[in-house]
Order: structure tokens, then C-alpha cells, then sequence
């Protein structure tokens, strides 16, 4: 249930009361809420990956491409995934302090999480049709950037120093 509140709050980002209650949630909810989302993203091209599994192979071979598929994809996509929101957050930190707002790493690090739900749908749509990678990447990155700038933004400013 919690995975769906996140979901539909995320959807809902920039909005202040999405956003609020997305901040409230732990660390511990937001990267079970990743890994959750990463999985149902991802599980249609596991199992296309399985149905084309050439019947040419030898058991033994069959056997590791399937440890392969089960074991080291999702240990990819999960290092992928610390690894991605991790070097947007850091994206992040730079665009707040030229914002000159108060929010620390760990905020934007669970800002980020969310806010790449909307964007992370619509890249995986747009893999299986004819548009390019990189009008798809592009796309993501723009639609990435425009909502945490909105987030960001909502956030006072850092007090002035005397």
C-alpha cells in the first residue's frame, strides 16, 4: 500500500502537498520504493529476454544465462539506480545553491528518488517505439530538470549573511 501512495504522490510532483508528503517518508520506504518501481519497469525485458533464450544452448549454458537474468540484471539495475539518483541529487545540490535555497544532500537524494518516477515511465514508453535514444534521454533529462526546479523552488531562500 505504501509503494502505491508513493507512486501516486510522485505522479503528482511538483505539487507543494505531494511533495511534503514524499519528504516524510524514510530512506528505507523510498529505496524499497525504488527497487519496487525498478522491478515492474524492468520485468518486461527480463522476460523478453527469457523467451528469446536460444534453444541452441546446452543446460549448463542455460542454467547460467539464467542466473545471469536473475541474479546480476537486477544487481545492475540497482547499482545502476544508487549510482543515477545519487549523481542527480548531486545535480541537484548544484542547481539549489545557485538557487540559493536551504535543503541538504539527503532531501534532495529522496527528491530525486521521486521525481525520476514520472520521467523513468516515459523513457521505458518511448524505448519501445521508434524514437531515438537520445531524444528519449533528452526528453527524460528535460522533464527531470523542469520538475525539480519546481520543487526546489518552493523551498525558502538561505537567510543573508551580515
Amino acid at each position: 500500500m505504501e509503494f502505491f501512495d508513493s507512486l501516486w504522490n510522485s505522479v503528482r510532483l511538483p505539487k507543494k502537498e505531494a511533495m511534503f508528503r514524499l519528504n516524510r517518508k524514510g530512506i528505507t520506504s523510498t529505496i524499497m520504493y525504488l527497487f519496487i518501481l525498478m522491478t515492474v519497469l524492468f520485468l518486461p525485458d527480463m522476460v523478453g529476454t527469457i523467451i528469446r533464450l536460444d534453444s541452441n544452448l546446452t543446460e549448463v549454458s542455460r542454467g547460467l544465462y539464467l542466473v545471469q537474468v536473475f541474479v546480476f540484471y537486477p544487481m545492475l539495475i540497482i547499482f545502476l539506480i544508487l549510482v543515477g539518483v545519487s549523481a542527480l541529487a548531486g545535480a541537484a545540490l548544484i542547481m539549489t545553491n545557485q538557487l540559493d535555497r536551504k535543503l541538504t544532500y539527503q532531501q534532495l537524494w529522496k527528491m530525486t528518488a521521486y521525481a525520476a518516477t514520472v520521467p523513468l515511465v516515459l523513457s521505458i514508453l518511448l524505448k519501445n517505439t521508434p524514437v531515438p535514444n537520445g531524444l528519449s534521454a533528452l526528453i527524460f533529462f528535460s522533464l527531470f530538470i523542469y520538475i525539480m526546479f519546481r520543487m526546489i523552488i518552493i523551498y525558502p531562500k538561505k537567510k543573508a549573511k551580515r
